[in-house]
C-alpha cells in the first residue's frame, strides 16, 4: 500500500521521508511518534471516503440544473442524484457510481 498521500494528507507538518513500504517509512520527527502500521491504515480508509465523496460531490454539482422543474426527463435526473446522496452508505472500494441518465 503507498502511504504517501496519506502522509502527505494527514501528517505533513511533521518531519518523515517516504519509502514504499511502511518499513521503509523514516520517521524524523521528535514531536510525535512515527504512526502505526494500523493508524496508516485507517487514514488510508478515510483518505478513500474523503476521495470518494469529492467526486461525488462533484457529480452532483454538475447535474444541479437536471433538477429544474422544466428540465426534460426530470425525473430521471431526480432518482440519479438520489443514488448519488446515498451512495457513501453502500460504498466500497473500487464501487462504480451510479450511471447518468442520457
Amino acid at each position: 500500500m503507498d502511504y504517501s498521500n496519506v502522509l502527505v494528507k494527514y501528517y505533513m507538518d511533521y518531519n518523515w521521508r517516504c519509502g514504499r513500504t511502511y518499513e521503509t517509512l523514516v520517521w524524523l520527527d521528535d514531536k510525535r511518534p512515527k504512526p502505526t502500521l494500523e493508524e496508516l491504515e485507517l487514514k488510508y480508509n478515510d483518505l478513500q471516503i474523503d476521495e470518494m465523496r469529492e467526486e461525488r460531490n462533484q457529480l452532483l454539482r454538475e447535474c444541479d440544473h437536471c433538477a429544474l422543474p422544466d428540465f426534460p426527463s426530470r425525473e430521471l435526473w431526480l432518482s440519479y442524484r438520489e443514488q448519488l446522496r446515498d451512495f457513501p452508505s453502500i460504498w466500497v472500494e473500487g464501487m462504480e457510481f451510479p450511471t447518468k441518465p442520457e
